[in-house]
């Protein structure tokens, strides 16, 4: 269970501004008591339509939240401090998670059962709006890296367990391409030493970081496993240790994750 100061370091209020040349273009603003207390109270699963949330707000959010949507073109990506609703996408126009206005962001705030856990269980850490500039990311260029005691261990596509044929031509490029911007950019510059990052990387382009994130058996490793991920915490690095690349080497058709991952761990034995 994470504690309060995971959830601190970990929120996005805690990251943004060092890593703020390496991310998209972001704006982050505090929940005012009343609003997030209004979303707070929200039972999901209830169809009717209560009136007048805007009108609801402090007028001086709102006129922060149009400005910000104004900035970024009125086309945003929303998070709270720490999580996306994606499990709201379904209540979104063309099955996406992006938002074009207030009543979007307020409807998947309450849809979202991710964000509502969240009001529910967080303590003493302010809650925040994060709206980044859309961008469209092809699956195939985003990244989860996984890092034990300040050292890049595991990469893993976050379009698991999907093939993309590239990987095994590219793949010692990749390692280069992502050790070399966590050497320079990341390690010992974040307050933890095991956590994982979101990373896209889209040639010619220079890598971005999306996102940081607590690494604990909750996490999902996507290529990787708890179980063969856990036991390492616990063991010092003396040495630089290579990053491994874990993707699919061959199409295996459909499958579910944790079916993909017994087969290609079968493969490494």
């Amino acid at each position: 269970m994470l504690e309060v100061q995971d959830f601190r370091d970990f929120s996005i209020t805690s990251w943004y501004q060092k890593f703020k040349p390496l991310t998209i273009t972001t704006i982050i603003l505090e929940l005012p008591d009343e609003f997030s207390n209004k979303l707070r109270c929200f039972e999901r699963g209830d169809d009717s339509e209560e009136e007048g949330d805007e009108e609801n707000c402090p007028p001086a959010f709102i006129d922060e939240l149009k400005n910000a949507l104004n900035i970024l073109n009125n086309s945003v990506f929303i998070k709270n401090n720490w999580h996306a609703p994606t499990d709201a996408r379904a209540f979104s126009f063309g099955n996406t998670l992006k938002a074009s206005s207030i009543d979007d962001i307020i409807l998947f705030f309450k849809t979202s059962g991710i964000l509502q856990e969240d009001f529910s269980s967080v303590k003493g850490v302010p809650f925040c709006l994060t709206l980044k500039q859309w961008v469209n990311i092809h699956p195939a260029a985003e990244f989860r890296c996984i890092v034990i005691n300040n050292c890049l261990r595991g990469i893993t596509p976050r379009d698991w367990p999907t093939y993309y044929p590239h990987f095994k031509e590219e793949g010692h490029e990749i390692i280069k391409t992502l050790n070399k911007f966590f050497t320079e950019n990341i390690k010992l510059k974040f307050p933890r030493t095991h956590y994982v990052f979101d990373i896209v990387l889209s040639y010619p382009e220079t890598p971005y970081i999306v996102d940081f994130n607590p690494l604990n058996s909750k996490t999902n490793l996507y290529a990787f496993s708890w179980k063969e991920i856990g036991p390492l915490l616990n063991k010092e690095t003396i040495e630089e240790v290579a990053p491994v690349f874990r993707h699919l080497d061959s199409d295996i058709g459909i499958m579910t994750k944790a079916s993909a991952l017994m087969k290609l761990q079968q493969s490494d034995d």
